[in-house]
């Protein structure tokens, strides 16, 4: 006798092993979608971030780039001193005396007799204490022969002084207070300082909490140094001038040096600004000559002179009008300091 049950059970096997294998069937086609949509997924995924490393690579370019910019603008190349005094037949020796912030500076003291009067004279940026582009050395030795004893020496980073950067004024100010105390110990009791470019606003801005300094000559200066760091760059770089506040940025992070605080005409605005003899180029390239006529009008002191040589370029004055030029300065120093 055959049963139901059995025949149920039977078919109820057969069943569930149908059931078995669809399951089976759909389980793998749910995982193969389910794989398909993974891959899928990270595909986009890739492709995201395929725009997220371009944008990471050109940042760092441009961080790059303006790292090296911001070191360029702050690095000096040393230039070998071509010409010494004796080789203008001036009696020298050979001095070194401490920035005020402890930098070992070195330089050349002038003597003019029994004289008490001294002239510091203070070179550019990229220069050193006998630059035979401004003939310093030819300016110093007008100033012994007319009995003023000098002091010529190299600024931080530069010549024989130590140091690695160029700050365009901002930390050279503790330089040359150091050559001011230097002078001050040699019994010196009358200092004028002849400043060129980065040296005469260096002087300028110096002067304003110096009361030592009696007078100045300000050989092509420039006003606020952010006025000509935009034209300069475009001049001497091909890089795109949006990375002007990067280069300024990093100079002033890493390296400590902020390119946008050098103004002398802020300090000649003050009341305790000594008489300045300003001069400059009417062909300057480098410092506009508008900036001449910005520090005069600024000066709070009625003895301060301008004097602009037409056919100058910049610290161009001397060698354009060589006689010319040392009158100027000797009758500006007999007025500031009678």
């Amino acid at each position: 006798m055959q049963y139901p049950f059995r025949i149920l059970g039977s078919s109820r096997g057969r069943l569930d092993g149908h059931i078995r294998v669809i399951f089976t069937v759909k389980c793998r086609r749910i995982n193969s979608m389910d794989d398909r949509a993974t891959k899928s997924r990270w595909r986009a995924k890739r492709f995201l971030w395929i725009p997220f490393g371009f944008t990471v690579a050109a940042l760092g370019t441009v961080l790059g780039v303006s790292l090296y910019a911001a070191y360029s603008m702050t690095k000096v190349v040393r230039a070998p001193f071509e010409k010494k005094p004796d080789n203008l037949d001036l009696k020298y020796v050979d001095v070194s005396f401490p920035s005020r912030d402890r930098l070992t500076l070195r330089g050349w003291w002038l003597e003019a007799g029994d004289s008490s009067r001294a002239v510091v004279m203070i070179h550019g940026a990229n220069g050193h204490r006998a630059d035979l582009g401004i003939k310093m050395l030819d300016i110093a030795r007008e100033m012994v022969n007319a009995g003023y004893n000098v002091l010529m020496f190299d600024l931080r980073g530069h010549g024989q002084s130590e140091g690695k950067h160029v700050s365009l004024g901002y930390y050279e100010q503790r330089d040359l207070l150091g050559a001011i105390d230097y002078v001050k110990q040699r019994g010196m009791s009358k200092i004028c300082v002849i400043g060129f470019s980065m040296g005469a606003a260096t002087a300028l801005m110096t002067a304003a909490n110096c009361k030592q300094i009696d007078a100045i000559v300000a050989d092509s200066s420039f006003a606020y140094l952010a006025d000509i760091v935009e034209p300069q760059f475009s001049k001497r770089s091909s890089l795109p001038k949006f990375f002007i506040p990067l280069i300024l940025f990093v100079a002033k992070t890493i390296h400590g040096i902020d390119l946008s605080m050098p103004k002398p005409v802020d300090a000649v605005r003050q009341f305790t600004t000594p008489p300045i003899l300003i001069i400059h180029g009417g062909q300057d390239n480098t410092v506009p000559v508008e900036h001449a006529s910005i520090l005069a009008g600024a000066s709070c002191n009625p003895n301060t002179r301008l004097w602009i040589v037409p056919e100058a370029e910049h610290v161009g004055s001397y060698r354009t009008r060589s006689k010319e030029y040392i009158t100027q300065v000797l009758s500006f120093f007999e007025q500031a300091l009678s």
